[in-house]
């Protein structure tokens, strides 16, 4: 615990700094060798500063000592034992000295320390550096091996960086003491021996250290060193901008971007200017008055560090404790509020607070100021220009692409907001009235601390209602629960959430062998579904027309949760009650409008039993499959990108796209997706067979709801099962979008199982119905489909679900049936043939299609998922998220606004 404490304090924050680096570079590079050599420079240039002052302190200790050294060589020859203890501790008192001032002149060793450890931390065991060369290194991930005698591997990359640190010592010490002398060599022995058999990667990155260490030491002992530095860090950055111009293949927007970025580094003399004239003519009142400085710095810093290390964190989890209840078996997702604390404390708050007080007070005035102008603009951002970017998924990655979504002119308004801020705070302190920055401060900081406080507890209060009520069971071993009949009749809906209809064909082209499970199958590409989430896409698919959201909403006077519940209980009352089939029906989706399904609804019905798949045999699962899991991935992956999406959301929005970095927050972790969630599910699937049997002495209806396919983990081709290292995507056309992995392995799943009716022969006397709630929505598919788009920007493949329909003894390879189908058609088609007019038992109204006929689909655009966030007895749709389609969807000429 005090070791995890120290970690993410003062380690944690320099190895984000690493890791951000390696990123960057590699982005520009592709290469790990050119990344760990950009970390080396970065981390060079940072530090500069600090060695700059460490040098300050060393020459002034070393002056010092000179100075005494005669005084204490007389003390120490004429005095022995306490009396020389006491004498030389009086004549240090007089002289305003203490002995551990001596650790002055250790100061640019001791910096080395966390810097070190955090490359320790983040290099050693960084995967992306494992089978990849560099010039003569022939595995980053290993020790280097370059030569051997005998049976004896000789490692030369640690020899040749010690070799490099005492040459680097050697010009650093020369002219002064022995002891200082030892304490370099001393140091790059055991570096040495630490390193010896580390990975090659890492010792690189630490002999190019020393490499850089050695020409700032060569450097120092030049005439005007500092400009002969700039010279020569501007001929790296003008190679950096015109590899990136003319020569990287990437994304032109983002080549441009980076290159204006690095570039800024160029403008570092005008900046250090255009700050010592800021602080002499703006913030000179800050210059003299300390404690007005002090109390402005700390002030902003305990406030970036309450937004991003408590409010922030505290108020995404809060907002769905359900999605974080008890992930990797940590019981609380107040864990992550404490993690996320912790980091930030470090980040803003105790890194800052040494800068502060390493400087002199002229760098302390800028250091006030600028601290200020971060917190007003993080406040700014944070709580107005919030920004629409989709649902945040609970690895904290959006379900959705978010690459130009906000417009140019939100980004304007953004920076000029932020500009005047800074300019008015500013003005402030120039005219002398800081105080009142100081009290804006504290009021912010005090009201972060009380909303983070009431989210916390918020969570907590959550999480023991949810673990009150809610106790999964983990099954230890998988019995038959899904019962058919050899010699009657059985009818199956399998609805998975967000499967994409495009992909069928796809998926079909990648692995041809499922034509051949598939058989009888009909597929009906142009369907419509009603909505794109599944709160509104899903009740109709259960329900039928009387429970799409246009109908839905005639209801006015009956309460949103009765109505849903209805949709839901349709089938099994009609085949359970009417027809007397044994019903199992499992994990519906939004039962009791609870994120995990409230099964107990469809308790007491006539011939039904509820089931719970998902969740349910994720251990098992686990326990079998090891080697295809990186234990405790989840918690790890929200532990490091919570911080991040702090970062997102004190940006200014133009900056937010780059953070993100595609979902990858900067990360180099190669396995980052929420395994554990999807396994949740996948394993239900998996397991099929397993959990089938044919003993049922009546009819059997199965109504099964799997999310497997609302996934977008990636899974390894050609098999699309999980793994702990992705080697590549799959050959299909859609093999690189999202969710197309988990669709793949959701219909090989399946197969298995229609495999299994076909050996035992009840396949024939089987009707199959796999349908989707909504699609993904795929901009790439809209375009390859879709002859045109919305005005309203809306991504029309949302409303696109799968919809394949076996009925009884159909054979024969997949069709294809362009007729125009909604999901709303799938409780007609499940009844069609065994219910001559069906009637809704709980409204008495006749089922069927007239809605359609008459006037196409009314469907909506809304994009509001959750229950609570619509009002009690409808849908909180605005008229201009409805459109009225009918024929083939794929025309943009048969989508109308309106109802």
């Amino acid at each position: 615990m005090v070791l995890d404490l120290f970690f993410n304090l003062l380690i944690y924050p320099l190895k984000q700094v690493i890791e951000f680096s390696f990123s960057l570079f590699f982005h520009v590079f592709k290469n790990p060798g050119a990344a760990i050599l950009g970390v080396s420079l970065a981390v060079t240039i940072l530090c500069l500063p600090l060695y700059i002052v460490a040098e300050k302190w060393t020459d002034f200790e070393r002056d010092i000592q000179k100075k005494l050294e005669p005084g204490v060589k007389r003390i120490k020859k004429f005095f022995k034992g306490d009396e020389q203890y006491m004498i030389l501790t009086t004549f240090y008192r007089q002289n305003h000295y203490h002995p551990i001032m001596a650790l002055r002149s250790s100061f640019s060793l001791l910096i080395q320390i966390p810097f070190f450890l955090a490359a320790y931390s983040y290099l050693s065991h960084l995967s992306i550096l494992q089978g990849h060369s560099f010039f003569i290194l022939k595995d980053l991930g290993k020790s280097d091996a370059l030569f051997t005698i005998g049976s004896f591997t000789v490692n030369v990359l640690p020899v040749l960086m010690t070799l490099i640190n005492c040459a680097s010592g050697f010009v650093y010490t020369k002219g002064h003491s022995l002891r200082e002398k030892l304490q370099v060599y001393i140091m790059a022995a055991l570096f040495l021996v630490v390193l010896y058999d580390s990975p090659s990667g890492l010792v690189l990155y630490w002999t190019l250290n020393q490499v850089f260490s050695l020409t700032k030491n060569i450097f120092m002992k030049l005439k005007n060193p500092l400009k002969v530095f700039f010279c020569c860090v501007a001929a790296a950055i003008l190679f950096c901008d015109f590899y990136l111009i003319f020569m990287h293949p990437g994304s032109f927007k983002r080549r441009i971007l980076m290159a204006v970025v690095i570039s800024f580094v160029l403008l570092a003399p005008i900046f250090v200017k255009a700050v010592s004239r800021l602080i002499d003519r703006v913030l000179f009142p800050l210059l003299n008055d300390s404690k007005s400085r002090g109390i402005l710095f700390f002030s902003s810093a305990i406030g970036l560090f309450l937004l991003t290390g408590l409010f922030i964190p505290s108020s995404i989890i809060s907002s769905s404790v359900i999605e974080f209840f008890n992930i990797d078996n940590l019981g609380s997702p107040v864990c992550f509020v404490r993690n996320t604390l912790v980091q930030s404390c470090g980040l803003f708050l105790v890194w800052p607070t040494f800068l502060y007080f390493l400087f002199n007070k002229r760098i302390q005035t800028a250091f006030s100021g600028l601290s200020f102008a971060l917190f007003a603009g993080a406040l700014i951002n944070t709580f107005i220009f919030v920004g629409h970017y989709g649902t945040l998924t609970r690895m904290l990655t959006f379900s959705e692409n978010i690459a130009g979504r906000v417009p140019y002119s939100v980004i304007i308004v953004n920076l000029v907001a932020i500009a005047v801020l800074i300019i008015a705070a500013a003005f402030a302190i120039k005219y002398k009235f800081s105080g009142i920055l100081q009290v804006i401060s504290g009021i912010c900081c005090i009201s972060l601390f009380a909303a983070g406080i009431f989210y916390t507890k918020s969570i907590k209060a959550d999480y023991e209602k949810i673990a009150s009520t809610y106790s999964p069971e983990n099954a230890e071993e998988v019995k038959p629960v899904l019962h058919l009949s050899k010699d009657k009749q059985n009818v199956v809906l399998f609805m998975l959430d967000r499967s994409e209809s495009a992909y069928l064909s796809s998926i079909l082209e990648e692995d041809p062998s499922l034509k051949d499970i598939f058989t009888g199958f009909t597929y009906y590409p142009n369907t419509i579904s009603y909505g794109g989430h599944t709160i509104i896409g899903a009740p109709p698919l259960f329900g039928s027309y009387e429970y799409t959201p246009e109908e839905f909403n005639k209801r006015s006077d009956v309460s949103k949760l009765t109505k849903n519940n209805e949709a839901l209980k349709v089938l099994p009352k009609i085949f359970g009650e009417e027809l007397g089939y044994n019903v199992t029906i499992t994990d519906t989706s939004w039962a009791n409008y609870q994120w995990i399904p409230d099964m107990s609804i469809f308790q007491g019905m006539k011939n039904v039993t509820p089931l719970s798949l998902e969740h349910t045999y994720t251990g098992l699962w686990m326990d079998l499959n090891k080697d295809k899991i990186r234990p405790n991935l989840v918690s790890s992956s929200i532990r490091r990108n919570m911080l991040w999406v702090c970062f997102f959301r004190i940006s200014p929005a133009i900056f937010r796209d780059a953070i993100y970095d595609d979902s990858k927050w900067w990360s180099t972790d190669e396995e980052s997706g929420d395994i554990q969630e999807f396994i949740d599910y996948y394993s239900a699937l998996y397991f099929l067979p397993q959990l089938t049997d044919f003993e049922s002495d009546k009819p059997a209806f199965l109504n099964i709801t799997n999310d497997s396919t609302h996934s977008g983990f990636e899974l390894n081709p050609p098999d699309y099962v999980p793994a702990t290292k992705i080697t590549g995507k799959g050959v299909g056309k859609y093999a690189k979008l999202s969710g197309y992995s988990a669709n793949v392995a959701s219909f090989k799943l399946i197969g298995k199982w229609i495999e299994l009716l076909k050996q035992n022969g009840v396949y024939d006397n089987t009707k199959i119905i796999i349908a989707a709630d909504h699609g993904i929505g795929q901009r790439k598919i809209v375009q390859d489909l879709y002859n045109g788009t919305l005005e309203d920007g809306f991504i029309m493949d949302h409303l696109n679900p799968m919809l394949l329909v076996k009925d009884f003894g159909a054979e024969g390879k997949i069709k294809t049936d362009t007729s125009f189908m909604t999901n709303a058609d799938v409780p007609l088609l499940l009844l069609r043939g065994l219910v001559e007019n069906p009637v809704n038992p709980f409204t008495g109204k006749q089922m069927n299609d007239s809605i359609k006929k008459e006037k196409g689909a009314v469907v909506t655009t809304n994009s509001t998922w959750s229950p609570d966030q619509h009002s009690s007895n409808t849908f909180s749709i605005k008229d201009d998220e409805w459109y009225t389609v009918k024929d083939n969807i794929f025309d943009i000429a048969n989508w109308k606004k309106g109802k």
